[in-house]
């Protein structure tokens, strides 16, 4: 409440005012950790101001817009913010894009500057024309302090003026199609994560600390991680990446309380060996989203963590569910069944539509019956739960739903489906239509498929998510119409471009695409069909290490049973 009451009276407009004043009020307090670099508060702040220095002397200005393209470090951190202070927006970059996505994904923020890390500057140099155009790249080592920021002035920079409903970051979402869309994040949107998950899922107290294996160019990381702990003033542990191995190791020599996860991370650790150091540990309390009702009690009773709290939300959403109360496989519940903010409605799958009534409104699901979760958007809002879109006006208009319950109504499209339950508790179901998740990733299967038809040895392709026995989410499924012959080897080569989850786990050879009278290509018989291959009777490859090699009834029973790993 009185981090709202701050916001509410302008006192606190962005994550940048919360370091300042941390700065101010326990200078010498741990701020973020990894491995042997450590970031106090007043140093976090300091850090910004270099930063800054470093942009300004680069030409960013106010209202300008920087890709930034690192791994997590407590520099990100500090990287994100220092931005903020010339008062300009960042794009935050995924590290696994390459090639045509990742030119897409910086050229579509009009970036001019790009800060990156030494480990990913060649890939961003294999990109020519968009490196022709940008006016600089700047690279920082493991030790940015010695080496980008080596020669910034000691006086610090005065921080740009922003504003609560500014843009603080983009944050790419595939959204159901095209390349990865930057999705709009205000400074009043970073503050309010913070200040909901901080004392709300976490429940914070002094001594607690947060580790975060998430990457922090997701919401996840950056908003519901490095937000919440810089809200409480709790220090945050980082990793590059998650290791299922290292993470009871890391848990104790950080003395971490809390962990931020999603369901595959869990999913993860209650498939691995026993760890000497899995129990006991200081974790008291687990905060995330995906993590499934099967995988959910064997998780807490094996690593003895009794709060798990889940969430259910999406980065540009204006609204999100929350679980506190613990009820088991739930995403939570909204006060009054969402008291005409969320809303759960009648959607036919095969038909790719809404279903609507007589007077043409859309018909709200019955107690435990799925639906798309649709969320409503006031035409004036301003604030944290703004819908503010993406940086492409279609784009952003194409998620709003109008005329829903009456005239001149507009609810933001979830995309997903949900069921509530007689108590009023939200289940999450599947996602509809052409994105589905894999590794703990949304995947696009347009950005892949635009990818595998610009390999000349493929007439035409689509892609789908297929569900895999014993897996979380969904396998990519490419089925394909090849020129000629279809070469494993070439297709490889074709999909290396996309990030190692996005590239499918499985292909379908075909003569041809079945397509409805509107030329769209029926999806939903591939989805039946699956990928038994004792039921489809194309040829069937699968991904391995070694390549895309030909799916046998023998390495179907592999991979449902978890020898063969996808």
């Amino acid at each position: 409440m009185p981090w709202l009451l701050r916001t509410g009276l302008k006192q606190v407009e962005s994550l940048l005012d919360v370091a300042a004043m941390n700065a101010e009020n326990a200078p010498h307090d741990l701020a973020f950790e990894m491995d042997d670099e450590h970031l106090t508060w007043s140093e976090l702040y300091a850090t910004t101001s270099r930063v800054a220095h470093v942009l300004a002397a680069a030409g960013v200005k106010r209202g300008d817009v920087v890709a930034l393209l690192a791994e997590n470090s407590p520099f990100y951190v500090a990287s994100v913010l220092g931005i903020s202070r010339v008062g300009a927006t960042a794009a935050l970059i995924n590290t696994n894009l390459r090639g045509r996505p990742l030119e897409h994904a910086v050229g579509v923020s009009k970036a001019k500057v790009v800060l990156v890390s030494h480990t990913l500057e060649p890939g961003l140099r294999e990109c020519v024309e968009l490196c022709q155009s940008l006016d600089r790249i700047l690279v920082f080592d493991e030790n940015p302090h010695s080496g980008l920021l080596a020669e910034t002035p000691t006086t610090p920079y005065p921080a740009a003026p922003v504003k609560s409903d500014d843009d603080f970051i983009y944050i790419y979402t595939s959204g159901t199609t095209g390349l990865p869309k930057p999705c709009r994040v205000s400074h009043a949107r970073a503050v309010l994560a913070g200040v909901g998950f901080g004392p709300l899922m976490y429940q914070f107290e002094p001594g607690d600390k947060l580790y975060c294996v998430l990457p922090l160019y997701h919401a996840n990381g950056l908003l519901l991680g490095a937000s919440s702990a810089m809200i409480c003033r709790v220090p945050m542990a980082i990793r590059r990446s998650f290791s299922a191995s290292a993470f009871w190791d890391d848990v104790h020599r950080y003395n971490a309380t809390a962990i931020l996860y999603i369901g595959e991370l869990c999913r993860y650790l209650v498939n691995s060996p026993p760890h000497p150091k899995e129990t006991p540990n200081p974790i008291r309390v687990a905060v995330g989203n995906g993590l499934r009702p099967d995988i959910w009690p064997r998780f807490r009773a094996r690593f003895g963590i009794d709060t798990i709290r889940e969430f259910y939300g999406a980065t540009e959403a204006p609204g999100f569910i929350a679980n506190i109360s613990g009820r088991e496989g739930s995403v939570g519940r909204v006060p009054l069944g969402g008291a005409g903010w969320l809303r759960l409605v009648r959607y036919d799958v095969d038909l790719d539509q809404h279903l609507r009534d007589d007077r043409g409104f859309c018909i709200p699901c019955e107690p435990d019956e799925v639906g798309e979760l649709l969320i409503r958007v006031p035409k004036l809002s301003t604030g944290g739960l703004a819908y503010r879109g993406y940086t492409d006006a279609a784009a952003t208009e194409q998620k709003l739903l109008r005329n829903v319950f009456r005239k001149g109504d507009q609810y933001f499209r979830s995309g997903d489906l949900l069921r509530r339950d007689k108590d009023g508790f939200f289940y999450f179901v599947d996602r509809i239509g052409d994105t589905f998740r894999w590794k703990g990733e949304n995947v696009s299967t347009a950005e892949v498929a635009d990818v595998i038809t610009h390999n000349d040895g493929i007439d035409e392709a689509t892609i789908i998510g297929v569900p895999v026995p014993n897996m979380d989410g969904q396998a990519g499924l490419a089925a394909v119409v090849p020129s000629g012959d279809f070469d494993p080897d070439r297709f490889w080569r074709a999909v290396s471009d996309l990030p190692a989850y996005a590239q499918p786990r499985f292909v379908r050879v075909m003569g041809s695409l079945a397509k409805t009278g509107t030329f769209k290509i029926q999806k939903n018989e591939l989805r039946k069909d699956g990928v038994d291959p004792s039921s489809v009777s194309d040829p069937l490859y699968v991904r391995t290490k070694a390549g895309y090699e030909l799916l046998t009834e023998e390495r179907w029973v592999d991979v449902k049973e978890g020898r063969l790993k996808l």
